[in-house]
C-alpha cells in the first residue's frame, strides 16, 4: 500500500490555510466566526460536499485529500463544526434510504445542522427503543446547542437503528470540560419512533454508523497531526530562543529527544492516518487500520503536549503562551478516539482472521 495524501492535497491545503487563519487562535486570541458564518463558508466552498462516503462516485474526492483540510484545521487549533456535520452527512450518505440521501444533499448544501450522536467507546449509555419509544442518553456530543437536528445509533431488541431526531424533542445539557470544547449530553426523554425517523436499520444502520465513524476518527487524526507539526514548530523555535547556561537550551540533547518524541508521534500518525484513509478508499475492512491509527493518535495528542510543556517549562502553562492551547485541545481529542482496549481487541482479532485465513 503506498501510504501518501489524495492527489488534490496540496492543492487543498493552500486554501485551507487562508480559511483557517481567520479562525485561529494562534494567530489572534481575538479571532471569532459566527456558528452559522462558519457552516456558510464551508457550504459556499463546498466542503461539506467532499469526499464519496460509498465510493461508487470516481470523481469524488478521496478521504486523503479531505484530510487537507483537518490537518490545517489542527495547524491553526481551529474550532469548528465541520468534523460533526461529516460525519452526519456520511452517515446519512451510507445509509442510502430515499430520506437518508435528502438529509444528506442538505448537510452538503448547507441547508440543515444535523450532528451525530453516536456511542463511543467512553462516553454514556446506549440509546434503547422499547415499545416504540426511544430513550437514552449520549455523552460527548459537540455542537449539541447549535443543531437542528441528530442522526442517532438506537437499539431494538439487539438491532440497531440510525434515527433522525429533531433537536426540539431532545434534552441538551453542556459538559464542562478543560477545553473549553462545546460539548454536551444529549438525553432522549421518551422520544415516539415513527417509520420517517428510521433512516436505516439492521445491518444497514451497523455499516452507515461504523463506516462514517471510521472516516470521521481519521479526519480526527489528521487534525492531531496538523496540531503536531504546528506545536513542533514552535517548541523547536522556543528552544532555539531560550537561553540558559550560556547558550540555548536547544543544545542540551535531553531536549532535542522531546522534540523529536513530538515529531516522531506526529510523523507515525500521519503514517496511520493515510494507511487507513487508503483503505476506506479502497472499500476494505478498514477498522484494524483505524484502531491502529486511534491508539497512535491518541497518544500522540498525549505525548506532544507533554514534550512541549517539559521543553517550555513554566511558560508553557502561562495564558501568554500558546502551548496551553494545544493542551486543551489534546485532551478532548484523546477520547475522541475510544478506549484502547476495545481498539486493541478488534486488532488482535483482524490479526487473528489474517493468520487462520478467515
Amino acid at each position: 500500500m503506498e501510504l501518501t495524501w489524495g492527489e488534490d492535497f496540496a492543492a487543498l491545503t493552500d486554501v485551507s490555510k487562508s480559511v483557517f487563519a481567520r479562525y485561529s487562535p494562534l494567530e489572534d486570541r481575538s479571532n471569532t466566526v459566527a456558528f452559522a458564518d462558519q457552516v456558510s463558508q464551508f457550504a459556499e466552498l463546498g466542503w461539506l460536499q467532499l469526499g464519496d462516503a460509498n465510493g461508487t462516485n470516481e470523481d469524488g474526492a478521496a478521504l486523503g485529500t479531505i484530510a487537507a483540510v483537518f490537518v490545517e484545521m489542527g495547524r491553526a487549533l481551529a474550532e469548528t463544526p465541520l468534523l460533526d456535520l461529516t460525519v452526519a452527512r456520511d452517515a446519512a450518505t451510507l445509509a442510502g434510504t430515499p430520506a437518508a440521501t435528502e438529509l444528506a444533499t442538505r448537510i452538503g448544501d448547507g441547508d440543515a445542522v444535523v450532528v451525530p450522536a453516536f456511542l463511543t467507546g467512553n462516553w454514556g449509555s446506549a440509546v434503547t427503543v422499547d415499545r416504540g419509544t426511544a430513550s437514552g442518553r449520549v455523552l460527548g456530543v459537540g455542537y449539541a446547542d447549535r443543531a437542528e437536528s441528530f442522526l442517532v445509533h438506537a437499539v431494538e431488541a439487539g438491532e440497531s437503528l440510525l434515527l433522525h431526531v429533531d433537536a426540539a424533542d431532545a434534552k441538551v445539557e453542556p459538559m464542562p470540560n478543560v477545553g473549553g470544547y462545546p460539548m454536551f449530553g444529549m438525553t432522549l426523554p421518551g422520544v415516539t419512533v415513527v417509520d420517517e425517523r428510521i433512516l436505516a436499520r439492521g445491518a444497514d444502520a451497523d455499516r452507515a454508523i461504523d463506516r462514517a465513524s471510521q472516516r470521521g476518527a481519521v479526519l480526527r487524526a489528521a487534525q492531531v497531526y496538523g496540531a503536531g507539526m504546528r506545536l513542533l514548530d514552535m517548541t523547536v523555535q522556543y528552544a532555539k530562543q531560550r537561553h540558559q547556561f550560556g547558550g540555548a537550551i536547544g543544545r542540551f540533547q535531553a531536549v532535542q529527544y522531546l522534540c523529536t518524541d513530538i515529531a516522531v508521534n506526529a510523523h507515525v500518525t500521519s503514517a496511520h492516518t493515510r494507511a487507513a484513509a487508503a483503505a476506506l478508499d479502497a472499500g476494505d475492512d478498514g477498522r484494524p487500520y483505524v484502531d491502529l491509527m486511534r491508539n497512535q493518535a491518541a497518544l500522540t495528542a498525549r505525548e506532544m503536549v507533554h514534550c512541549a510543556h517539559e521543553v517550555h517549562a513554566g511558560i508553557g502553562y502561562m495564558v501568554e503562551s500558546d502551548v496551553h492551547l494545544f493542551t486543551n485541545a489534546a485532551k478532548r481529542w484523546q477520547y475522541d478516539f475510544g478506549d484502547a482496549a476495545e481498539n486493541n481487541r478488534s486488532i488482535v482479532s483482524a490479526i487473528t482472521r489474517i493468520y487462520e485465513g478467515a
